[in-house]
């Protein structure tokens, strides 16, 4: 297969993955999103650009789905929520991107991966919190699927701030779903350099017999 064939298959797979796992997410009401561990794997094994494509595409053709299922109004703004998903992207790429140094070692894997889970939860948290704090009043309108508006509300309640009404609900939620995507895109990273080699190891083998 052709490397951009190859590439373009699978950001449409990694796409088609966070689209099943996000929506089953929702359906199931979990505690997290489950929307970015194919988009982490694909940055991990492709690099960034083929991950923030991923990013990028999954949140509108997301919202449309929602959209279609629920019958709600389409909103764009909702699709703003890609920048999220393309942050945890780049932060993914930039503590992965040495892989000599990232995988030297299980500790020092485990270590990269607990910092990318914490620095793409603030990243993730804190750019969501400020679109809603600073964008949403310019929409007037959102598709309501997010799972902290009734948080958000009550915090205002509280006379908390708006921008920390949206941020602090998001903390722990954000936190649990960056733990389980980072950790399950590695997964699927492994899994996918497991291939390479045993497909590499298929082609020597075909060589050789060839060969004899």
């Amino acid at each position: 297969m052709k490397p951009f064939v190859k590439n373009i298959l699978f950001c449409v797979i990694a796409i088609l993955g966070d689209l099943f796992t996000s929506f089953m997410a929702y359906k199931l009401q979990l505690p997290c999103f489950l929307d970015t561990e194919f988009a982490v794997a694909i940055t991990l094994y492709m690099g960034l650009i083929p991950g923030l494509i991923v990013a990028a595409s999954f949140n509108p053709l997301m919202i449309v789905l929602l959209c279609r299922y629920t019958g709600t109004p389409f909103s764009f703004y909702d699709c703003l929520y890609a920048i999220c998903g393309m942050l945890i992207v780049f932060v993914t790429w930039l503590f992965s991107r040495n892989k000599r140094e990232f995988l030297y070692s299980r500790i020092m894997t485990v270590l990269y991966l607990l910092i990318i889970v914490v620095v793409s939860s603030v990243f993730s948290f804190t750019s969501a919190s400020l679109l809603d704090t600073f964008v949403l009043p310019l929409f007037q309108t959102s598709t309501g699927f997010s799972a902290f508006d009734n948080f958000s509300e009550v915090m205002r309640q509280l006379k908390m701030g708006t921008f920390f009404s949206y941020l602090v609900p998001r903390i722990p939620l954000t936190v649990n779903d960056r733990l389980i995507c980072t950790f399950a895109g590695f997964g699927l990273y492994r899994l996918l350099v497991k291939l390479d080699d045993f497909q590499f190891a298929k082609f020597r083998q075909t060589n050789i017999t060839a060969e004899e």
